[in-house]
C-alpha cells in the first residue's frame, strides 16, 4: 500500500465517484452496497501523492461509514450506531447454510445483525446460529461477493444464495502458457466456464461449443455413438489445403484426443482467434487455439463430494419420408411412360393394375409387401446414460481434485440381437478417471501432478454406418418383407434386391477398444530472493494411447420367398447359402507423445506499471508405428511474451514464437512468428465522465503471423522418397512359366525450396460494459491473409510420369466480424440473463494452381473454398411450343429431347447451347459463413432454467443421387417429394411442383435434369432450439441432516426442435462434399433427466 501514490481534487463530489478515481489509481476493489451509500455526505479533497489510507481518511472524515481494507478491497460499511435503551425482547435461535449461486458452502461468510455489534461466522460447511430478536436485519456479507440483507420476521431457518461480485478489473481469463487479469487482455479470447457446458446432455466437448461463443463454427456430420463429435473452425475456414482443425491445448499440453474428456472434469474452455493470442503457439497457432483448462481443488477449501446422474432417450432428428409401395408402383410406371419419348421405345409397364391393387389394399403382405423400412429397421428411441463422481478441496499443503466417470450410448438399430453370439448395434461406453494433485512443498516451490484415462469399449456392425445407411436409402418399400422369423427375406423377380437387415446382421460385429492415459508433472518455483515476481517452472508430460481393432465376421443366410405349389395359401422360404463360423481378424495401433517444457516468468509492479515477461522452450516427440520410416515426429519451439501495463489504461503485448520442423530443409527449418497488439481503456481516464450508463470501455488491436508446416500427413518434404512398387509386368511363356512381376515407379520428388505456410492476422476489438455491468458488448472485426499455402500442383499434363513434389504457391483471404453481447438482471428474487453472439466469416482463394476453365468464373480461384458450381434454372417447360421454340437453347443431354416437365436452363454465355460451359458459382459452401446463439435463462428461490436457440446461415447442401432422385438403377427408392412432380394434368390444375417430370434411371452424366444446378443446390440455413433445461435445488433443515449440501434435480434436452427449409435431411448432417448420398447415421434428439447430488 506505501507504494500506491494518490492525487485528488474535488469539491462536493459524490462519494462513489471518489471511489472510481482510486480505484483507477491503485487497483483497490471498492465493496459497499447502494443502501450504504445513500447516507454519504458530498466530499472536499485535496490531496497530492498521498498513501491510500491518508486518502481514505479524508474522503471519509465526518461521513456516518467506516471502512477496512483487506487484501486488494476497500469494504465500506455504516458506523454502529447507539440507540436509547429499549424494552428487552426475547431473542430467536436463527440457523442457516450459506452457499454460492452455484450451492457450494462458503465458510466465513460475515453475519451481523444491523445496527448491533453481534455477529458470527459459517463454519466450514456454511452453516451458522445466532440469537437475533425477530424484527432484525441480518446482514451477509463475504469478500468476492454481494452483500445481501434479509429480515428475520419470525422466521428461524435460511438458506441463502450469494451472488460473485464480478468486475472487469479483476476477471482472470486463461491465455497461452499462463493467464491474465480480462482487463489488461489485448487479445480476442472468448470462454466458457463449467455451469455452461454441464447444462447440455452432450457425449462430447465440441457439441457443448456449438452456439455458445463467437468465433466457433460447428457442424455435426453424424449422431452415430462414438462419432457423433462436431467439426471446429475458428473465425471460418483460412486454408483450401490441409487440415483447418484448430490446435487443442489441455491444461497446457497439446492434446488431439479432447472429445473424450468428461465434462465435468473442466474447468473452462478459451478460444484463442487472433494472432497476439496464438502466435506464441507459432507452427500449430494458423488455425486458432482451444486452451481446455482442468479442475482443480482449492486451497482452504474443506473436502466435498460430488456426483452427477443422467438418463436420456434419443431419437433422430429428422428422417426421409419414403413413397409408399401403392404410390411408389404408379409412379415407377409414370416415369417408364415419361422416358419413351427418349428412348422410342413403347411403353411398357413394370406394375400390372392387379399389382398396384394389392400394394394398396396390402391383400398379399408377403409377395406384395408395403415395407416401411424407418419404421422397422430403427428403434422408437435408444438410451444414453452418464455419470460422474468427484471431490476436491485443499488445506494449505496439499490441493486436490479426483474425478471419475462413466458414459454409454446406444444404437438404435433394432433386430441387432438376433444372433444369440453378438449385436450388430452401434454401443460406445466410455470411462474416464482423472487426478489433479496441488503440492506446496516450500513458500516457494509447488509441483502439479495430473494424471488422466480415458478408456472406450465401442461396437459396430461389420458393415460402415455409411454402408448401412446407404442400404436403407436406396431399398424401396416393395422389393421384399423384410424380416420374418428372424429370416433375412427377399423376393424373386422383384425391383430391390437389398435388404438393409442383410447388409446389417450378415458382416458380423466390429469392436474397438481404446485407452488413452495422460500424464504431467509441473514444478513452479519462486525466486523473490533474487528479485520480486520472478518464477521458473519445468513441465513433463507423457501420453500414450493403444487401441485394438476386433472384427468378427460371421455369414448368414437370405432366404428367397416363394408360393408353394402344393398349398395356395403356404409360402415357402427357400434358404440361399448357410450360416459360417465367427470369423476372427485383429488390428492393433498405438502411439506416444513426449511433451517437456520449461519457462521463466516474471511480474511486477512500479506504482501504476505493471510489466509481465515470459520466456519459455518447449519440444515434443510423437512416436507411432504408422510414422514414414518409423521416424519419430519431432518439434522444438522457443516463446516470449512481454506485457505492459500502465494504470490499467494503457495495454501493449508483444508475443513470438520461433520453430522448428522436420518438413523443411536445412537453413529454412525454423520460423519466427511475432505479434503485437496494444489497448487503451478509455473508462479508466480521469477525463472520462462519471455516469451511470458506460463503467468500461476498451478499444484494442493487434497484428501478427501464424505459420503451418503441413500438407495433409506427409513428411520430410524436403527429401525426394525412395522408389515404391506399383503395377505389374509379365514375363515367360503362356501355359509355360507365364508370370507377373511387380513394377517399380519413382515416389514423390522432395522441394528443398519449401517454406513456411504464413497466415498474417489483423484484429479490432471493442469492449463496453454499460448500466453499472448489466450490460455487455465484445465485436472484433478480423482480417487474415494466408501466403505460400502448401500444395500440389494441378497443372501437370498427362506425358508428365514424376509425381511431382509440393510447392509454396497459394494465397486466400478470410475476414469477417462477430460479437457477444449480454444483459444481466434481477427483479427481487428472481435473477435473469439474456446473451446472444454472431459470427460472420467469408473467405476467398486468391490464388491455387489449377488447370483454367473456360471462363474465369469457374475457376476455383476467385471463390470461396468449396464453393458449390452448377446450371442456373428458370423453372420448367411447360409446353410443347416452349420445347419446339427454335431460340430454346440446345442441350448437351438427353440428345436435346426435351420434353414439358424439364428444367429450363439459363445459356449464361449466349452460345445457344446449355452444356458446362454455363455452369456458374451457386449457393454457398457447405460450411456456413454465418452462425449464430441466442440464450436466456434466470432463477427464482430455487428453480433455474436456460434456453439456447443456435442457428446458421449462408451455407448450402447438393442434392445427388440417392439423396432425392428416385428409381436409380431401375429399382431403388423414392422419395414422397416427387409427388409434387411436374405433370400435364397437375400444371393445368395449378398445383404446386417442386420436382421435374419423373424419369427411370436418373444419371448426371447423360440426363438433362439431373446436372448440378442451382434447382439441386439448397439453402441449408436453419434455426435449433439447441438446448433446454430447467432444474431445482433442494437445500434446508432437511438436506444438512442428511449430510448433504444440496440436490439439484433437472430436465434438459438437446436439437428439440428445428426450423429449416431443408424438409429431406437435418441441414447440418450433409456430409462434407454437401451431400451426394445418405450416408450418415442421423443426429439425435436428446430428451434427458438428471440429478446432481452434492456432500
Amino acid at each position: 500500500m506505501a507504494q500506491v501514490k494518490i492525487t485528488l481534487v474535488y469539491k462536493d463530489a459524490p462519494l462513489d465517484k471518489v471511489f472510481k478515481d482510486i480505484r483507477k489509481q491503485t487497483g483497490y476493489l471498492f465493496v459497499y452496497t447502494e443502501e450504504t451509500l445513500q447516507t454519504a455526505k458530498t466530499v472536499n479533497v485535496n490531496v497530492q501523492d498521498a498513501s491510500l489510507k491518508q486518502a481514505l481518511d479524508i474522503c471519509f472524515s465526518g461521513q456516518p461509514l467506516t471502512y477496512s481494507i483487506v487484501d486488494n478491497n476497500v469494504v465500506v460499511k455504516a458506523k454502529e450506531k447507539t440507540f436509547t435503551a429499549a424494552p428487552v425482547v426475547a431473542d430467536t435461535l436463527i440457523t442457516g447454510t450459506v452457499t454460492s449461486a452455484a450451492g457450494e458452502p462458503l465458510p466465513g461468510v460475515n453475519i451481523r445483525i444491523k445496527n448491533s455489534s453481534n455477529g458470527t461466522i459459517t463454519n466450514d460447511k456454511g452453516n451458522f446460529s445466532i440469537k437475533a430478536p425477530s424484527s432484525a436485519t441480518l446482514t451477509f456479507s463475504y469478500i468476492g461477493y454481494l452483500t445481501q440483507d434479509l429480515t428475520v420476521s419470525g422466521r428461524k431457518n435460511f438458506n441463502v444464495r450469494l451472488q460473485v461480485f464480478t468486475d472487469p478489473m479483476n476477471e482472470v481469463v486463461v491465455v497461452g502458457f499462463g493467464k491474465q487479469k480480462k482487463i489488461s487482455v489485448t487479445a480476442a479470447i472468448s470462454s466458457i466456464g463449467t455451469k455452461e457446458l454441464l447444462q447440455r446432455p452432450q457425449a462430447n466437448v465440441s457439441n457443448l461449443l456449438v452456439g455458445m461463443l463467437p468465433g466457433v463454427i460447428a457442424v455435426q456430420r453424424s449422431g452415430e455413438p462414438g462419432s457423433d463429435q462436431s467439426t471446429i473452425r475458428i473465425r471460418g475456414t483460412g486454408t483450401f489445403n490441409g487440415s483447418a482443425d484448430p490446435l487443442i491445448m489441455i491444461d497446457g499440453i497439446e492434446r488431439p484426443e479432447y472429445n473424450s474428456i468428461d465434462p465435468n472434469e473442466i474447468e473452462s474452455v478459451s478460444i484463442l482467434k487472433d494472432a497476439s493470442a496464438t502466435a506464441i503457439y507459432g507452427v500449430r497457432g494458423a488455425n486458432g487455439v482451444i486452451l481446455i483448462t482442468t479442475r482443480r481443488g482449492k486451497k482452504g477449501s474443506p473436502p466435498s463430494m460430488s456426483y452427477t446422474g443422467n438418463v436420456a432417450f434419443q431419437t433422430p432428428t429428422l428422417l426421409p419420408d419414403y413413397l409408399d409401395s401403392y404410390d411408389y408402383s404408379r409412379l415407377y410406371n409414370e416415369a417408364l411412360k415419361n422416358d419413351t419419348y427418349i428412348t422410342g421405345s413403347p411403353y411398357n409397364p413394370r406394375f400390372s393394375e392387379a399389382d398396384i391393387e394389392a400394394y394398396k389394399t396390402g391383400s398379399d403382405p408377403i409377395f406384395h409387401p408395403n415395407t416401411r423400412w424407418m419404421d422397422i429397421f430403427l428403434r422408437d428411441y435408444s438410451m444414453q446414460t452418464q455419470h460422474n463422481l468427484n471431490i476436491s478441496g485443499g488445506g494449505d499443503r496439499v490441493q486436490y481434485f479426483i474425478s471419475a466417470g462413466y458414459l454409454n450410448q446406444q444404437g438404435i438399430y433394432k433386430y441387432s440381437e438376433l444372433s444369440p453370439d453378438f449385436s450388430t448395434n452401434a454401443k460406445n461406453t466410455r470411462y474416464n478417471f482423472r487426478s489433479n494433485l496441488d503440492f506446496t512443498i516450500t513458500k516457494r516451490f509447488t509441483a502439479n501432478v495430473q494424471m488422466a484415462a480415458q478408456i472406450e469399449d465401442r461396437n459396430y456392425p461389420g458393415n460402415s454406418a455409411a454402408t448401412i445407411w446407404r442400404d436403407i436409402s436406396w431399398t424401396n418399400p416393395l422389393g421384399s418383407p423384410g424380416l420374418i422369423d428372424g429370416k433375412v427375406i427377399r423376393l424373386q423377380g422383384q425391383t430391390s434386391v437389398v435388404n438393409p437387415f442383410w447388409t446389417l446382421l450378415s458382416a458380423g460385429y466390429y469392436q474397438q477398444f481404446r485407452s488413452n492415459l495422460n500424464s504431467s508433472v509441473r514444478l513452479n518455483h519462486e525466486l523473490d530472493f533474487i528479485t520480486k515476481g520472478l518464477s521458473v517452472y519445468g513441465t513433463v508430460a507423457y501420453d500414450i494411447f493403444y487401441s485394438q481393432a476386433i472384427t468378427r465376421s460371421k455369414e448368414i443366410p437370405y432366404y428367397i420367398a416363394m408360393k408353394d405349389l402344393s398349398s395356395q395359401d403356404s409360402v415357402r422360404f427357400i434358404p440361399q447359402g448357410e450360416e459360417g463360423p465367427l470369423g476372427f481378424a485383429e488390428a492393433m495401433a498405438k502411439n506416444r507423445r513426449i511433451y517437456a517444457e520449461a519457462g521463466i516468468n516474471y511480474s511486477r509492479t512500479f506504482g501504476r506499471h505493471t510489466f509481465t515477461g515470459l520466456v519459455l522452450y518447449n519440444q515434443s516427440k510423437y512416436y507411432s508405428p504408422d510414422l514414414t520410416l518409423l521416424v519419430p515426429n519431432a518439434y522444438q519451439g522457443l516463446v516470449g511474451r512481454v506485457t505492459y501495463n500502465y494504470d490499467n489504461r494503457y495495454l501493449a503485448e508483444v508475443n513470438m514464437g520461433y520453430n522448428g520442423t522436420e518438413n523443411f530443409d536445412k537453413g529454412r527449418r525454423f520460423g519466427l512468428f511475432p505479434a503485437i497488439s496494444l489497448g487503451w481503456v478509455a473508462s479508466q481516464e480521469k477525463f472520462f465522465p462519471a455516469n451511470t450508463v458506460i463503467s468500461y470501455l476498451k478499444i484494442r488491436g493487434s497484428y501478427g503471423e501464424t505459420g503451418n508446416d503441413k500438407i495433409g500427413g506427409q513428411r520430410f518434404l524436403y527429401l525426394p522418397s525412395s522408389y515404391g512398387y506399383s503395377g505389374n509386368y509379365y514375363y515367360g511363356t503362356v501355359g509355360q512359366n507365364y508370370q507377373s512381376y511387380g513394377g517399380s515407379v519413382e515416389n514423390k520428388i522432395g522441394n528443398p525450396l519449401l517454406t513456411w505456410e504464413r497466415a498474417k492476422k489483423s484484429n479490432l476489438g471493442l469492449e463496453i460494459n454499460l448500466f453499472q455491468d448489466k450490460l455487455t458488448f465484445v465485436g472484433d472485426i478480423f482480417l487474415e491473409n494466408r501466403n505460400n499455402i502448401l500444395a500440389n500442383r494441378g497443372t501437370i499434363p498427362t506425358i508428365v510420369g514424376a509425381d511431382l513434389p509440393a510447392y509454396n504457391l497459394g494465397r486466400m483471404k478470410n475476414a469477417g466480424f462477430e460479437g457477444e453481447i449480454g444483459y444481466k438482471g434481477k427483479v427481487n428474487a428472481f435473477s435473469y440473463w439474456v446473451k446472444a453472439n454472431y459470427t460472420f466469416a467469408r473467405n476467398k482463394i486468391l490464388f491455387m494452381d489449377e488447370a483454367p476453365k473456360t471462363y474465369a468464373y469457374q475457376n476455383t480461384t476467385g471463390n470461396a473454398a468449396g464453393q458449390f458450381m452448377g446450371l442456373l434454372t428458370d423453372g420448367f417447360y411447360n409446353t410443347w411450343d416452349e420445347v419446339n421454340d427454335p431460340k430454346r437453347p440446345v442441350s448437351q443431354w438427353n440428345n436435346n429431347k426435351i420434353q414439358p416437365g424439364d428444367l429450363k436452363y439459363i445459356d449464361v454465355n449466349n452460345d445457344g447451347k446449355i452444356n458446362v460451359d454455363d455452369r456458374v458459382p451457386i449457393g454457398y459452401a457447405n460450411i456456413p459463413e454465418k452462425i449464430f446463439g441466442i440464450s436466456f435463462g434466470g432463477n427464482f428461490k430455487g428453480f433455474d432454467a436456460t434456453v439456447l436457440f443456435q442457428g446458421a446461415a449462408n451455407v448450402s447442401m447438393q442434392y445427388f443421387g440417392r439423396a432425392l432422385w428416385p428409381f436409380i438403377n431401375g429399382q431403388e427408392s423414392a422419395k414422397e417429394n416427387i409427388l409434387d412432380r411436374w405433370t400435364q394434368e397437375r400444371y393445368d390444375q395449378g398445383l404446386p411442383i417442386s420436382f421435374p417430370r419423373l424419369s427411370m434411371n436418373p444419371n448426371r452424366n447423360t440426363d438433362h435434369n439431373f446436372q448440378e444446378s442451382d434447382f439441386w443446390t439448397k439453402d441449408a440455413s436453419y434455426l435449433r432450439l439447441k438446448n433446454a433445461e430447467i432444474g431445482y435445488t433442494f437445500r434446508g433443515v432437511l438436506m444438512r441432516r442428511w449430510g448433504l449440501n444440496g440436490v439439484r434435480m433437472y430436465a434438459n434436452g438437446a436439437n428439440l426442435f428445428t426450423w429449416s427449409d431443408a424438409k429431406e435431411f437435418d441441414p447440418e448432417s450433409p456430409s462434407a462434399g454437401g451431400n451426394t448420398e445418405i450416408t450418415a447415421y442421423p443426429l439425435q434428439k436428446i430428451y434427458n433427466i438428471g440429478v446432481n447430488i452434492k456432500f
